[in-house]
């Protein structure tokens, strides 16, 4: 087993993906109902923070017992696509955007630096982006996210990095960072094209594919790798203009109009059912091996998780059969563990 990780971690050495996103702090901590009432909040429901909601950032991370780890869909893929790759630090970056001398920007730094990732962060004058897990009732929670600076990366601080983007193997995006970026996002996916970058999107979920579907538009044509779960899939082809069920909306979303030599790639999960992909006029159904219902903890992270498998066997040229394996394998870790935390072992490769 030391031997197959050594020669991939080697075939990984000239490799480098980039994320580009929206990084969060996430604050996980046992609360009590009064907790939640002194901020206004009620179980089981997801509140934008407002400026009454500032010093419950502050009062969570004096409780002993929270957590924090880095957070946000794209910064969550790519940390998991270092593990599945056991890559070296200066080859799995992020480019994102926290907040200037701020203590939980020094958080995120610190715990994505831990993660193997080398965060690559513009600072700016807000605080930085965070997300409140509030957990009471044992499984029940309430989540109050802070967007913060991780909406103000600056077009100057890409530029200045936009070498990285260029030497990479893959680029990794999420629907969330497009507004008010959707101009910034396309700059950056027009250049990895430009050198022949796998381009990644992921659709983060069915509000973002209702919220954002404009600016989804004005980016695919430099995307090569769409992703998404089988709710998001379908409301972007319903808002697509496609009434013809999941599997066909693939192959028409597939075929839309591409800059590049690469085809595009749709790739579709349905949990504990068979992922599909459509590429051309091709579908092809990959079986999900199936994860004993009692070891499941949590399967928020798991879209985020699987496309951290599939981009790092996609950096290692592996086909697309392979890479939906890797991927499903890395989900099926992941739901064994609470939130986006890494796992504490290296990955079997029994994909």
């Amino acid at each position: 087993m030391k031997n197959i990780i050594s020669i991939i971690k080697y075939q990984f050495a000239t490799k480098k993906i980039i994320g580009l996103g929206s990084p969060l702090l996430d604050i996980q901590a046992e609360v009590s109902l009064q907790f939640l009432e002194k901020y206004g909040l009620k179980l089981n429901n997801t509140y934008f923070a407002e400026k009454k909601h500032i010093e419950l950032y502050e009062e969570l991370i004096k409780i002993p017992t929270h957590s924090h780890v880095p957070g946000g869909s794209a910064l969550n893929t790519i940390r998991l696509a270092r593990w599945m790759a056991q890559a070296e630090k200066d080859q799995v970056k992020f480019i994102g955007c926290v907040g200037k001398q701020d203590k939980f920007a020094q958080m995120l730094i610190e715990t994505t630096y831990q993660d193997g990732v080398t965060a690559l962060f513009d600072e700016q004058s807000y605080p930085t982006g965070k997300c409140a897990v509030l957990l009471c009732n044992k499984d029940r929670q309430c989540l109050v996210p802070l967007i913060g600076a991780s909406a103000h990366l600056s077009q100057e601080f890409v530029e200045q990095h936009i070498e990285e983007v260029k030497t990479a193997a893959v680029l990794f995006c999420e629907v969330y960072f497009l507004y008010p970026r959707a101009e910034l996002t396309k700059y950056v996916f027009k250049v990895a094209q430009e050198n022949n970058v796998h381009t990644c999107l992921s659709l983060s979920s069915v509000n973002a594919v209702n919220d954002r579907f404009n600016e989804i538009l004005a980016v695919l044509p430099y995307v090569d790798y769409l992703f998404g779960n089988e709710e998001e899939v379908e409301q972007f082809g319903k808002n697509f203009g496609c009434g013809f069920g999941l599997q066909e909306s693939m192959l028409r979303i597939a075929k839309f109009s591409k800059v590049g030599s690469k085809d595009r790639v749709v790739v579709c999960t349905q949990g504990h059912k068979p992922t599909l992909i459509a590429k051309k006029n091709e579908l092809l159904n990959i079986q999900v091996e199936s994860v004993d219902p009692q070891k499941i903890v949590d399967t928020n992270s798991a879209g985020d998780s699987f496309c951290g498998g599939f981009i790092a066997e996609l950096l290692n040229g592996a086909d697309l059969i392979k890479c939906v394996r890797a991927g499903n394998y890395s989900a099926a870790q992941t739901i064994q563990h609470e939130g986006s935390t890494i796992p504490n072992y290296q990955p079997d490769r029994s994909w």
